[in-house]
């Protein structure tokens, strides 16, 4: 356990540089049962305890090479196999895509160790075992083959290798008359450090868009020892950043048809559009002076680009996630605009004052007020859920000084920044040549 806690700081120390960027997930406890029964028999061959586990009348270790008699004549020349526990790991992680990730875990499984006929009829029957696992493992989503969806249960499946190493230490050390010596118990008596792969199905449920439950079932082989070991775990997935957001698929822009029908000028023909073609061929007659046209007489069409940038704030009652009935046209407007723009996507923030009884408490309230609006943007406007990203920066960033009353008014507050652009086809006028 001890060697878990120093996992979980090693796994804060790395994530903290990272905090920023998106999709870098913390799992910071994984709590399950490691399976070994299937392996007894291997792991006994490889786990002999055959010496330092008797000393003399002076209470030092006896190694002649000679196999350790117990009490009963019983010769000690059996292993040792480590018993099913429960197994504590902690996991860093940073996804590839949005249901992809790439994750380096450590875990931890203790046990009491279960000896060999042979070993048990001498009396050396009492053995401590620790494993530990350090391994890099993909999740890899189903969505990676049916496509992204708005569901919050997502399955995946786990490939991964590391190494597992696991020692065995004695609880008491005996005499050759069969007697116990405390003064060496603990001395490690076997040891083994193997490569492993793991295999599984699991799944994320999505409580929001920074924190999941997991749940998983794995196989792990010994490729050294060929053995198989099981293991089923649960846990929490923190994500720092907000998940990556799936890509959005772009279609060609189509190649303009341009038309090669010859062209025939009579000279007398009259020009009453003043648009440069004679009546007699001017196709569009009538066009206004200012716009361009093709040979034909037509105007020339043109794709221009018209961006989208707008901001919502939205204030909030002191310890209240509940957006007041003022400020719901101004959401209105924004998801009008976001289905005008249809690729437009909004960034929103929650914030809190520095009223609450603690900054977790403040943190979750400002992350509330963000969820708020997203919901009423998605829930009662029909805007996609993942346009919209929500994050919660709790009182660290106030806007006004918290010592009164209007100050911490102004910092109970959401703020969004909604961006997109949309292409229109319109008549290329001579003004936009000439810009």
């Amino acid at each position: 356990m001890k060697l878990n806690k120093i996992a979980l700081a090693l796994v804060a120390v790395a994530a903290a540089p990272l905090a920023a960027n998106a999709g870098v997930t913390i799992s910071p406890l994984l709590l399950g049962y490691h399976y070994t029964g299937e392996a007894h028999d291997e792991q006994r061959e490889i786990l002999k305890t055959g010496k330092n586990l008797y000393v003399n009348a002076d209470g030092n270790n006896i190694d002649d090479g000679t196999p350790f008699i117990g009490a009963n004549g019983h010769p000690n020349n059996g292993g040792v196999a480590k018993e099913s526990s429960l197994y504590t790991g902690a996991a860093l992680g940073i996804e590839l895509t949005p249901s992809t990730q790439f994750q380096v875990e450590y875990g931890v499984s203790s046990a009491n160790g279960e000896a060999s006929e042979d070993s048990a009829d001498a009396g050396v029957n009492r053995f401590d075992v620790e494993q530990t696992m350090l391994s890099g493992n993909f999740l890899i989503g189903t969505e990676e083959f049916t496509g992204y969806t708005d569901s919050a249960f997502k399955p995946y499946v786990l490939v991964g290798a590391g190494q597992s190493k696991i020692k065995v230490e004695n609880q008491e050390t005996y005499t050759k008359t069969g007697e116990t010596n405390p003064t060496t118990a603990g001395t490690e008596v076997a040891e083994s450090k193997d490569t492993i792969g793991n295999l599984g199905l699991g799944a994320m449920y999505r409580i929001n868009d920074a924190l999941s439950l997991r749940g998983e079932a794995r196989a792990i082989h010994n490729f050294d020892n060929n053995w198989w070991e099981g293991m089923a775990l649960a846990g929490l997935e923190v994500v720092l950043g907000g998940h990556l957001a799936p890509t959005v698929a772009v279609p060609p822009m189509q190649e303009p048809v341009i038309d090669t029908t010859p062209v025939v000028v009579v000279e007398s023909d009259l020009d009453s559009d003043g648009d440069g073609v004679p009546d007699s061929i001017d196709a569009c007659p009538g066009t206004p002076m200012n716009v361009v046209v093709d040979e034909r007489g037509c105007p020339v069409p043109v794709d221009i680009t018209d961006e989208l940038k707008m901001e919502l704030r939205v204030f909030f009652d002191n310890d209240k996630s509940t957006i007041k009935s003022q400020y719901q046209p101004e959401i209105a407007k924004v998801a009008e605009k976001m289905r005008e723009y249809p690729n437009s996507t909004a960034r929103i923030e929650g914030h809190a004052s520095k009223t609450g009884p603690s900054a977790r408490y403040n943190q979750r309230l400002s992350e509330a007020r963000a969820v708020a609006v997203k919901s009423m943007l998605t829930n009662e406007f029909g805007i996609a859920p993942n346009r919209i990203s929500t994050v919660g920066y709790g009182y660290d960033q106030p806007i006004a000084p918290n010592d009164t009353e209007e100050g911490r008014a102004m910092n109970r507050r959401v703020y969004a920044i909604i961006t997109g652009d949309k292409t229109m086809t319109v008549e290329q006028t001579k003004d936009m040549v000439v810009q």
